[in-house]
């Protein structure tokens, strides 16, 4: 084991140096991966995400996914979501390798959630499913998937993250987990529940899951405007107060029977309610120059949201003509109410506008898809199938605005549109060799989007992309853990609804930092050409290096641009903008330290690093980076057991700089380290606290944007306050 260091630290500088040359290598034919093996099982006895598996499917004890499946992915266990007792998905996916987390905006290879997309079981949640309501606790696995998949939608140039909720029981299971968590900002209380247990050939599980915070975010801004020689002639700082309360209810019933020749029927729902309520107060404080008449000073803003969110989901697993297939109907229903009351006034405190608007939404969607799997000639995993989906939305904003002392003016709008989407896809994998596995597929989507909006014409959008995939894995035959992946994908992005219709929102304020948006029912998808090589060494039981260069090339990138109409307003709005390149560097180690200091402490150590690249064609340069890219991401972590005891901590960074967003617009990320720190006691098998800490560092949230013209340079900046975050969590085995 001595010679294991110098050989590995030899295999990073060499393939990183490799993988810095492949990321050149971009422009070439579509194609992209699923999964293989080059041991049995083949993947069509492999479980998909959405099914119900039985154990003895994966056939081989000693079958890894990680290192058997020909889909280069990473699998964050069950242990591994608990570790730091989060109460959501967000805080568990910001340690994961090649993953960035801001806000509630998931994204790999620094690019955000429009470019990387996020599966429950295996589908796109429908509008109104919140991820929030998903407790770390009801997660089997997740997977991190680099190169697209025939199976699942090919919307993922940048990759695919699909959480895996449980489904399979085993044993009976009565858990309760019940924990606190303060800050100076929020102070969050949350509970869950969980029952499961098996009846002969029925079992069933039901979860429930609370949450409660209440959160008050301060925050300073300040605006300002110079001519182009530097001389300031208006700046203003701001402050906000913004104070709210979230409460979720999360309840997910599953039964599973197990059917006659291994038949599976399975039947599960989600039901999410949500209600938040905001109270904000703005201050302006003119420093220099006037600004254009009304003038106000204060702005007041009060609004309530209400929220249900209902799904129902049945599946359906047989034998048929000697292969098997899988189906599922799902049916969803989501519905809510938003009121928004906006106060401005004078420095005296005099109301001088007011603009009030209520809201109904509810959304209705069915889909349908399935899998037909079948074994051929011994070698070939042969599999078809087909999704079908329609999703209707209706909107009713009732606003009335005005002046006091004058008759306000009232708008009534409607906002109802449709979107269906249908794909089929084949594929074909096999093993060539005993050490060499292929994958072959293709999967054709076409998504049509239909809008209507009042007082304006009815709109409608079909587009349609064929993907061919292409992967292959190779293991070297001396059964030193050593392999090397290849992926041709061919992907896309699909305009979203806002961005397809001619709807109009407009601000409260218009400002070049918050101007009303309108949508573009011409766009087209973004498509894109890509390939994923990686290198991987399971050089020791538990410990694994791999090391992945990828590119992808992008036609049709949409782009937001900013302008003004013919009324001087401020507007955002989508257009195709010609292409742009991504490539990225990847690296992540793991080890238990006793493999290589047999007389150190029995740590687990984990780090991963990511460096991002993209340019966009249309926008000059420097930093004219795709969708304000995070250039370099990283995670370190290390953990420590000692009878009863365990405890670790993690850090994860981001870098920031400048971005490019078109040749007048710019902005800044901010470059962020976040400390996450856990202490975990059991106190007996049925009993355990764990105890945490988050945002050791204390950083606080900083802002920065830029528009230059002719007529000078206006800029803005902001800062709100981030402290640390303690939390204990008593967890119970009933």
């Amino acid at each position: 084991m001595k010679t294991a260091i110098p050989m590995l630290a030899a295999e990073i500088v060499a393939v990183a140096a490799l993988g810095l040359h492949t990321g050149a290598l971009a422009q070439q034919a579509p194609a992209a991966a699923v999964k293989a093996g080059p041991v049995p099982p083949t993947a069509a006895d492999k479980p998909a995400s959405r099914e119900i598996v039985q154990v003895e499917i994966n056939g081989a004890a000693d079958y890894d996914p990680r290192r058997d499946d020909t889909a280069s992915k990473t699998i964050i266990g069950q242990e591994e979501i608990l570790k730091y007792g989060d109460t959501n998905v967000f805080d568990v996916l910001k340690r994961a390798p090649g993953v960035t987390v801001i806000g509630e905006s998931i994204r790999m290879r620094g690019l955000g959630s429009g470019y990387t997309q996020v599966l429950v079981n295996g589908e796109r949640p429908p509008p109104g499913f919140n991820l929030q309501t998903v407790a770390p606790e009801q997660i089997e696995k997740i997977e991190v998937v680099r190169a697209a998949t025939a199976e699942f939608s090919t919307q993922a140039i940048a990759g695919t993250i699909n959480i895996v909720l449980k489904k399979m029981v085993s044993k009976p299971q009565r858990d309760m987990r019940v924990s606190a968590a303060r800050s100076g900002e929020v102070r969050r209380a949350t509970a869950l529940g969980t029952l499961a247990d098996r009846s002969g050939d029925l079992s069933y599980y039901l979860s429930v899951f609370l949450l409660h915070s209440d959160s008050s975010n301060p925050g300073t801004y300040t605006e300002q405007l110079a001519s182009s020689d530097g001389t300031v002639l208006q700046q203003r700082d701001s402050s906000i107060a913004n104070n709210s309360k979230l409460s979720l209810l999360g309840l997910e019933p599953r039964l599973n029977w197990k059917l006659d020749n291994n038949g599976q029927l399975n039947w599960s729902a989600s039901v999410g309610a949500n209600r938040f309520d905001s109270d904000q107060t703005y201050r302006y404080d003119n420093q220099v120059g006037s600004f254009p008449a009304p003038n106000f000073l204060f702005r007041d803003n009060t609004s309530e949201n209400r929220s249900v969110y209902l799904s129902t989901n049945v599946n359906w697993v047989t034998q048929l003509a000697g292969g098997k297939l899988d189906t599922t109907l799902i049916v969803t229903h989501s519905n809510g109410r938003a009121d928004s009351d906006w106060a401005s006034s004078t420095a005296s405190r005099q109301r001088t506008l007011q603009r009030d608007t209520d809201s109904d939404s509810r959304s209705n969607s069915v889909r349908s898809n399935g899998k037909y799997t079948r074994s051929v000639l011994g070698e070939h995993a042969l599999a078809t199938g087909w999704e079908v989906s329609r999703q209707r939305q209706r909107e009713d904003r009732h606003r009335v605005e005005g002046f006091v002392g004058s008759a306000p003016a009232i708008f009534d709008e409607r906002f109802a549109p449709q979107v269906v989407q249908a794909a089929a896809f084949a594929q074909d994998e096999w093993n060539v060799t005993r050490q060499w596995s292929m994958y072959l597929g293709a999967r054709w989507e076409t998504i049509r989007t239909d809008s209507a909006v009042s007082g304006r014409p009815d709109t409608s959008s079909r587009n349609h992309v064929l993907s061919p995939i292409a992967q292959t894995l190779y293991k070297f035959p001396d059964k030193s853990g050593r392999q090397l992946r290849l992926a041709l994908t061919r992907t896309f992005k699909a305009p979203t609804v806002a961005q397809l219709t001619a709807r109009r929102n407009e601000a409260d304020l218009n400002t070049r930092f918050t101007a009303d948006s309108s949508g573009n029912p011409e766009l087209k998808p973004e498509l894109a050409t890509g390939v994923d090589a990686t290198y991987e060494h399971f050089w020791a039981p538990g410990a694994t290096f791999s090391a992945t260069a990828s590119t992808r090339h992008i036609t049709d990138y949409i782009r937001t641009t900013l302008s003004q109409d013919s009324g001087g307003r401020w507007l955002y709005q989508p257009v195709n903008d010609g292409k742009a390149d991504v490539r990225g560097l990847g690296l992540e180690l793991k080890f238990p330290s006793k493999l290589v200091w047999p007389t150190w402490p029995a740590l687990d150590l984990r780090a991963g690093v990511n460096r991002n690249w993209s340019q966009v064609d249309s926008v000059p340069g420097p930093d004219n980076r795709l969708d304000q890219q995070v250039p370099l991401t990283a995670n370190l972590g290390i953990d420590y057991k000692q009878g009863a005891y365990t405890t670790g901590a993690s850090l994860a960074f981001r870098s920031g700089g400048p971005v490019r967003i078109s040749a007048e617009q710019s902005t800044r990320l901010q470059a962020r380290n976040d400390l996450d720190a856990y202490l975990l006691y059991k106190v007996s098998p049925a009993v355990q606290l764990r105890f945490t800490g988050k945002n050791l560092l204390a950083r606080d949230s900083e802002t920065y944007s830029r528009y230059a013209d002719r007529n000078g340079v206006s800029q803005n900046w902001g800062r709100s306050d981030n402290s640390r975050e303690w939390a204990v969590n008593l967890e119970l085995k009933l």
